[in-house]
């Protein structure tokens, strides 16, 4: 006389186990395109960082350095430190399916911020051919804000189990 739907929970707390020989988790799989778009986003991240210290380590030639220190060398520390934090951030809240659409939304909005702020003030010295690696970063970005658009559309949640009374 089994009951058949007992599940494994039921019959370690029946029992008096504990949860530590339960292995079923949450798993939540996200989809083949969303993997692929977050993949860019790190990627996109991971060379924009890595050109700030380049540009910093004064290691790349054919910087006009009179337009670095007008102040934009000091707006890519601060900038380059905050997307680290927010894209490590990110990928925590990925690794734990936790907050994941409130942290990129900050990053998106971040990311905005910094296009106007672009737009605005450097706008009279942001040659495209004077400086060909802001130049790819500025002209990129858009792709970066939507691909962070599109991963915060796409994402999946982890389904909330109803709550017990």
């Amino acid at each position: 006389m089994k009951n058949k739907n007992i599940n494994n929970l039921e019959l370690s707390t029946i029992l008096g186990h504990t949860d530590e020989h339960i292995n079923e988790k949450s798993y939540v799989f996200q989809s083949s395109s969303f993997k692929l778009i977050f993949s860019f986003i790190n990627l996109y991240a991971f060379i924009i960082i890595a050109l700030f210290f380049l540009v910093k380590g004064n290691l790349i030639e054919g910087i006009n350095w009179d337009f670095l220190d007008q102040g934009y060398l000091s707006v890519l520390n601060t900038r380059s430190i905050l997307v680290s934090i927010l894209v490590i951030s990110l990928n925590i809240s990925i690794y734990f399916n936790y907050g994941f659409k409130y942290v990129c939304l900050v990053l998106l909005v971040f990311m905005i911020n910094g296009a106007i702020d672009n737009a605005t003030l450097f706008s009279n010295n942001m040659h495209l051919i004077d400086r060909p690696y802001f130049a790819i970063f500025n002209v990129t970005r858009p792709l970066f804000i939507i691909a962070l658009f599109w991963v915060f559309i796409i994402h999946k949640d982890k389904k909330k189990s109803p709550k017990k009374v």
